[in-house]
C-alpha cells in the first residue's frame, strides 16, 4: 500500500518499526523498497509529515522508550528523503 493511502496512525508505525530497525532494537521491520517510498513521501509532502510525526509522539507518550529528541532527529535529518524539484 502506498503512504498515500495510509493514516497518520498508521505512518507513525511505520515510523516506529524502520526507527526501531535502524536502531537495532528489532528484526525485520519495514522493507528496503516500502522504507523508500515512505521517506520520499513524507519529503515531498511536510504537512503529512507533520501529521505522522504528532500521531508517533502520541505513540511514544503511551510509554515507548524512544527518546523523542532522537525520534525526531532521526525522522528529519536520517529518514526522510529530500522532495526532488
Amino acid at each position: 500500500m502506498h503512504p498515500r493511502d495510509l493514516s497518520p496512525i498508521e505512518l507513525a508505525d511505520l515510523l516506529d518499526a524502520a526507527y526501531r530497525q535502524d536502531r537495532g532494537w528489532a528484526e525485520g521491520g519495514v522493507g528496503w523498497m516500502e522504507r523508500g517510498e515512505l521517506a520520499n513521501y513524507l519529503g515531498c509532502h511536510p504537512d503529512v509529515q507533520a501529521e505522522a510525526w504528532a500521531a508517533w509522539q502520541e505513540l511514544m507518550a503511551e510509554g515507548s522508550d524512544i527518546e523523542e529528541g532522537d525520534a525526531e532527529y532521526w525522522l528529519d535529518v536520517e529518514f526522510v528523503e529530500p522532495c526532488p524539484q
